[in-house]
């Protein structure tokens, strides 16, 4: 009996730009408490020289509703921010097995 192949398929969120400009980014986690749902982001490349070259910064973003509409927001709340930021950061490091850290200051 073959070996079965894993293969990543990246979960594709395509955001508009304010200039109408599509980007592309990779959901690597999603966070929901009672009231938000936050998302943890990273720009998504194609190509594999873009993906040699991408420097996979991590966004943290809050899903805000707009009458239906949902985009991503900012999350103005620094104490808020720095919370859920912890939390989607942990989920990542341990999903992908990767080591984020903060550059000191």
């Amino acid at each position: 009996m073959a070996d079965k192949e894993e293969f990543y398929e990246p979960d594709i969120i395509s955001v508009t730009d304010e200039n109408g400009n599509e980007i592309l980014f990779e959901l690597l986690e999603r966070y929901e408490t009672d009231d938000n749902v936050y998302v943890a982001i990273t720009r998504y490349y194609e190509t594999d020289e873009a993906i040699v070259d991408g420097d996979y910064e991590v966004i943290i973003l809050k899903v805000e509703n707009d009458g239906g509409d949902e985009y991503l927001a900012e999350i103005e709340d620094e104490m808020e921010f720095e919370q859920i930021s912890d939390i989607l950061m942990a989920k990542v490091e341990e999903k992908y097995d990767v080591e984020y850290f903060e550059p000191e200051q």
